[in-house]
């Protein structure tokens, strides 16, 4: 008799508890999931840091997290990558936090997010499947990498050479706006010959310009290989960094969608702390696997007249063929304008006012 009893208490306990789990598992129970940076640099790792808490007493012996980091907000098959899954199995006592972490490398450019986020617990003796599907709106962004100052030496200098150029003829010479370290396109008869004594390295007047210095990058991503189409990101990047720590404002337009917003890239000029970032963060934004707005030849037949002559345009291409060159001949600028190719032939040439520059052999040339 006393072991049917004890059998059959076993049944309630067994039955209650269960019941118990079924109904209040998921009370009180919060889980976060954040990024422990919120931008990174590609190349660099990352740590993902989730945070489950129990507030209530109930412990739970087994609760189970899956969950997968996307790039770009788009499916699975996104340039032939899938989702990073991630699975987990921890116990949590009741009234307590417990915090995991999982580190992720080899990230690529774009922007990170967290899905299918879905908890699994169990009763006491583990026979119940619980599931609860959440969301996280934790995201981190990749910036692009940056290619070393030394590989765009040559293209640097041809553009500076614009730049130095249209300065000239706009400087204020009664105006002096700052004195600077001497760069190598820099003219002699700027440099302060009080000031490079005084300090024992070579000094340079800069002077306040009757307009703005802008470098007007527009970025082709119609054609090419994804790649090569990535390089030019990474060109747009490091070239915009480079020239904004010498004071040129740089803006930048592309014919491609933000992944986030949906809408096509465009950044105002600027040449103030934090634009770097701006650019950095719409490049990041750039989802390859989105069509373009629009052909080339449109996108820049769309861009306004003002826009091109008040700026110096660099066009920034992977096209295979010459149809986005001989579209950027069609526009017309009052300083000309640069074509930075990385399939083209050839160094250097000029045509037509425009300065063709095959950007794998300006690399080649700056590292002899």
């Amino acid at each position: 008799m006393l072991i049917i009893w004890i059998l059959v208490g076993s049944a309630l306990l067994f039955v209650l508890q269960r019941t118990i789990y079924s109904r209040c598992w998921d009370e009180k129970l919060n889980v976060a999931f954040r990024f422990s940076s919120r931008a990174v640099t590609e190349g660099e790792s990352a740590e993902l840091i989730e945070r489950c808490e129990n507030r209530k007493p109930l412990p739970l012996p087994t609760l189970g997290c899956s969950y997968s980091v996307k790039r770009n907000f788009t499916a699975p098959t996104e340039l032939a990558e899938k989702p990073l899954t991630l699975r987990r199995k921890f116990a949590v006592p009741g009234r307590s936090a417990v915090t995991n972490r999982a580190k992720i490398n080899g990230l690529v450019r774009g922007v990170y997010s967290i899905n299918d986020v879905v908890l699994t617990g169990s009763d006491l003796f583990r026979t119940a499947n619980l599931q609860w599907h959440t969301s996280s709106d934790s995201r981190l962004i990749v910036y692009p990498a940056k290619i070393p100052a030394q590989k765009l030496a040559l293209a640097a200098r041809l553009l500076m050479g614009s730049v130095t150029t249209r300065r000239m003829t706009q400087e204020d010479p009664f105006a002096l706006k700052t004195i600077r370290q001497y760069e190598i396109f820099d003219s002699p008869r700027l440099i302060n010959w009080k000031a490079s004594a005084r300090t024992g390295e070579l000094k340079v007047n800069q002077f306040e310009n009757t307009t703005d210095e802008v470098l007007l990058f527009i970025l082709d991503m119609g054609g090419g290989e994804v790649d090569a189409r990535e390089k030019l990101i990474r060109l747009a990047s490091s070239l915009s960094m480079l020239f904004l720590r010498r004071g040129v404002s740089v803006s930048m337009m592309a014919n491609c969608r933000n992944c986030i917003t949906g809408r096509q890239i465009s950044i105002r000029s600027g040449a103030v702390a934090g634009h770097q970032t701006a650019i950095d963060e719409s490049l990041a934004r750039i989802n390859l696997a989105l069509p373009v707005t629009s052909p080339f030849s449109e996108f820049l037949a769309a861009i306004p007249r003002a826009s091109l002559d008040s700026a110096i345009p660099v066009v920034l291409s992977a096209d295979t063929t010459d149809g986005a060159l001989r579209a950027f001949r069609a526009v017309e600028s009052r300083y000309g304008g640069h074509f930075l190719s990385v399939n083209s032939e050839g160094r250097v040439w000029t045509q037509d006012g425009i300065t063709l520059i095959n950007s794998v052999a300006a690399e080649s040339e700056a590292r002899l």
